[in-house]
């Protein structure tokens, strides 16, 4: 069958034997020790598949054992072989590290055989995934340098075209509209020659044009001109108009004449002019303010972005000296700026799409969550319905074919009128969550202590039935407070019901009541199988069950924890949840004394 070494590890000679012989028949190569001390000795210094390790043993112990093999041998494979007596330190053993578990006496010795196939299988998926990993690293190694040296060719090659095709390539190259501009911006002021450059893009909720990129202006100069309203300025006019302005007197442009930097009156150039500006410098040194000598004018031109019929900013560009545009420069610099404008409205557009098609797969995501719930529902209701319809059409059958004493017909009758009963729930489960909608609450004093016990006795017969103990805890001067006394027993009738479907012969399920803070609260505790957190935000939702296919044993139709929230809220409450997997869960619900 196999050459899979196997340890075993037992203080018990006749369970060390038996799993020995049994194992070696079975087609394993087996080695055996009698206490944890040995057998960490011979883990230490040979070479095993499998360790089968018990946990009460003298001296050191399966825990120990466990502890220091995990810490030598992670992916050494160690199974728990321990008796039902001691199942809490199974669990501590597989939280050490131990992978999986029998329990003694072995009435099965093949279950062995199957654990060890199962742990073994899953040393080689967890070595299969590892390669998996390891190649996928290479993969991505392997591509990362790929992309590495085919950009460094692309940036070779833009580079060369670079005086050919750089306004084309900034605006059209990268989907990020930040770094489209600042590369369009600084094509357009090489393409014109210009000093200075900016690019304002409109925003349709304000009507203004906001700065979104520049280049050779100061940082500290740009607030005055960050945000120009549509139809003001040079700028807001061009934005509104459509039409290109250009020329070298912008005195009167007060969102621009900030821009200008200041200059020793006898310097020229970019830094050391008498106005040494932006893009719209005014013919006043030190800008708008009077008193001061003339300034050198400084050429603009400023252009829309244009995408069709649509405007979406503008581009200007500036000189620090004298210059009339041609109209081949007015057409040049059109064009870019016509070139600029369908490239951010592609951009906008592929953004839009993007927030588009998200929020459409989130839809979808929802819909086939919907759709699931929606099928889970009709499985549910039909399995709900078939089992008392087939009890109900069975009896009615036996009844009709006369062939039992009076005795026996009652009790046909009684179990006929249970189904029957239940049936008449279920619809009313169903129903009641549309009913809260179109219905108003009967609204009367409660006194929580008759809430509480009502609830306990129309769940009294189901408990019993599963062997769960029902216990209250409820102080006798507790407040009354107003509500739907019908509904809020159904509400914690709903809750005993699932505690008692999901919680083990002989547990106890309490409910308590007190106050807190002008509010009455009602917890129903269990010690059932608990509800794993990723389904806590779930379970309230109609018509869902946490696991539809496992838990169809127990029943239901998952409306009735979405019934119980409904009622509470109906009431301006609230429900939550506290649950530990394999401990319990305690539902609480808060209801308004006022």
């Amino acid at each position: 069958m196999n050459e899979k070494r196997v340890l075993i590890i037992d203080d018990d000679t006749l369970v060390r034997r038996a799993l020995a012989d049994y194992l070696s028949e079975c087609g394993y190569t087996t080695s055996t020790a009698q206490d944890g001390a040995q057998g960490l000795t011979q883990a230490q210094t040979e070479a095993f598949h499998v360790v089968l390790v018990d946990l009460r043993m003298p001296g050191v112990d399966g825990l120990q054992v466990i502890t220091t093999l995990k810490a030598e041998q992670p992916k050494l494979p160690l199974v728990v072989v321990s008796g039902t007596g001691v199942l809490h330190d199974a669990v501590e053993a597989q939280r050490r590290g131990a992978w999986d578990y029998v329990t003694k006496p072995i009435q099965d010795m093949n279950e062995v055989v199957i654990v060890i196939e199962r742990v073994l299988e899953k040393v080689q998926l967890t070595a299969e995934r590892d390669r998996y990993h390891r190649e996928l690293e290479d993969l991505n190694h392997s591509l990362e340098a790929e992309v590495a040296r085919q950009t460094q060719d692309l940036r070779t090659h833009i580079r060369e075209l670079e005086a050919l095709n750089r306004v084309s390539y900034a605006i059209s190259a990268p989907l990020d509209i930040d770094t489209m501009l600042n590369r369009a911006i600084d094509a357009a002021i090489d393409v014109i020659e210009a000093d200075y450059g900016a690019l304002w893009l409109l925003n349709p909720d304000t009507n203004q044009v906001v700065v979104a990129a520049t280049r050779g202006l100061r940082e500290s100069s740009l607030a005055p001109a960050q945000a120009i309203p549509l139809g003001q300025g040079i700028v807001g006019r061009v934005a509104q108009s459509g039409h290109p302005l250009g020329g070298s007197d912008l005195a009167d442009d007060s969102w621009l004449a900030a821009l200008a930097p200041p200059s020793p009156p006898q310097a020229g150039g970019i830094e050391g002019g008498p106005q040494a500006g932006g893009i719209e410098g005014g013919p006043q040194a030190g800008g708008i303010a009077g008193g001061q000598p003339k300034a050198k004018r400084h050429s603009y031109l400023c252009v829309p972005l244009r995408s069709r019929d649509e405007i979406l900013g503008t581009l200007g560009v500036a000189l620090q000296t004298t210059r009339d545009f041609g109209s081949h420069e007015v057409k040049l610099l059109s064009a870019i700026g016509n070139q600029i404008g369908v490239a951010v409205a592609r951009t906008q557009n592929a953004a839009k799409l993007e927030r588009a098609n998200v929020r459409l797969e989130q839809g979808n995501i929802e819909l086939r969550r919907l759709d699931t719930l929606r099928e889970q529902f009709i499985q549910n209701v039909a399995h709900e319905l078939r089992t008392p319809l087939g009890l109900v059409h069975g009896y009615i059958e036996i009844l009709a074919q006369g062939g039992l004493n009076p005795d026996e017909q009652q009790a046909a009758l009684t179990v006929t009128s249970q189904r029957v009963q239940e049936l008449v729930d279920l619809v009313k489960s169903i129903t009641t969550i549309e009913d809260l909608s179109n219905q108003p609450l009967r609204i009367e004093t409660i006194a929580p202590a008759k809430l509480l016990q009502t609830a306990i006795q129309m769940s009294w017969q189901r408990a019993m039935i599963a062997g769960i103990k029902l216990h209250q805890v409820c102080l006798p001067d507790l407040p009354c407070f107003s509500g739907d006394f019908g509904r809020l027993a159904q509400t914690l009738d709903q809750l005993l019901d699932n505690a008692c479907k999901f919680s083990s012969q002989g547990s106890t399920v309490t409910v308590s009541a007190w106050t807190a803070q002008d509010a009455l609260l009602i917890s129903v505790a269990d010690q059932g199988i608990g509800i794993p957190p990723k389904e806590h935000d779930h379970i309230f939702e109609r018509f869902y069950q946490v696991d539809g296919s496992a838990r169809r044993r127990y029943g239901g139709t998952g409306m009735g924890l979405a019934l119980a929230k409904e009622i509470v809220e109906a009431h301006g409450g609230r429900i939550t949840l506290r649950s530990v997997k394999g401990e319990g869960s305690t539902f609480t619900v808060c209801l308004p004394l006022q």
